[in-house]
């Protein structure tokens, strides 16, 4: 798949008409003093050049003159910084594996190349994994409640307190099965193995623990080096998808960046 198509926080699923707060103001310098008046309470409605439709922008003082920054879908930007990641990483691994094949002697390019492979590689697991974070709290129903039924007790928790209070897994295996009457880890695939894979490794690289012995950073290393990248981006769009209809998509521009 080339780059995703970009799209914008609540673009297309909820009319701008629902802020009662929403203004459209003309981006013009005499228009500044209104800008600022209305910065802490307003949101701005922006045309996409390319359609009818309107997003949310927010009034931002930018030393002193006041801009208007669209909001921008939080997952995708996650997902899609995972997916620019990852044609650096597969660059720099593959430089740093054939520099360290024909060297005894760590020069200091080989250093940047070890910090930067590193780097990448750690960063897309961890956007990655925040893309499906993002989603699954992006996907959990207003006004409605997730009930757990336990022998003694029953537990009722709002939108606000799933986010807070259920851990990743139950949201993504028991919560967003509830609320949308079908279950993307009904059987063990290969597809959704994937995502626990790259949740185990998100889990090592932010807690990374230490040893005398190295085997924990050994360990660590090398399942950065093995890990299926390229899988994974496309299991965590099987799992948005199955969710949210053509949500990731490839961009019509056809370019790769």
């Amino acid at each position: 798949m080339k780059h995703i198509k970009k799209k914008y926080l609540f673009q297309g699923t909820l009319p701008i008409t629902n802020l009662n707060n929403l203004q459209k103001i003309d981006l013009l310098e005499d228009n500044q003093k209104l800008l600022k008046q209305k910065s802490k309470d307003c949101f701005v409605g922006l045309k996409l050049s390319d359609s009818e439709e309107m997003i949310y922008a927010f009034i931002y003082n930018h030393n002193g003159k006041y801009i208007n920054i669209p909001l921008p879908d939080y997952t995708l930007v996650y997902y899609n910084f995972a997916y620019s990641l990852n044609i650096e990483r597969k660059k720099q691994q593959e430089i740093l594996l054939s520099h360290l094949s024909n060297v005894d002697t760590i020069t200091h390019d080989c250093s940047n190349e070890l910090f930067n492979f590193y780097g990448l590689a750690s960063s897309y697991v961890v956007n990655l994994f925040t893309s499906i974070e993002s989603f699954i709290n992006s996907m959990l129903p207003d006004g409605e409640n997730y009930i757990v039924d336990g022998r003694k007790k029953t537990e009722v928790y709002n939108k606000i307190q799933i986010q807070e209070n259920v851990c990743f897994m139950d949201k993504l295996k028991i919560v967003l099965p509830q609320f949308h009457k079908k279950n993307f880890f009904k059987d063990r695939t290969p597809t959704n193995q994937h995502i626990i894979n790259l949740k185990n490794l998100r889990d090592e690289i932010v807690h990374t623990k230490s040893d005398i012995k190295l085997e924990i950073s050994v360990e660590l290393f090398r399942r950065l080096l093995n890990f299926k990248y390229d899988e994974t981006l496309d299991s965590v769009a099987s799992l948005m998808n199955f969710y949210k209809t053509n949500y990731i998509e490839a961009c019509g521009c056809g370019k790769d960046f």
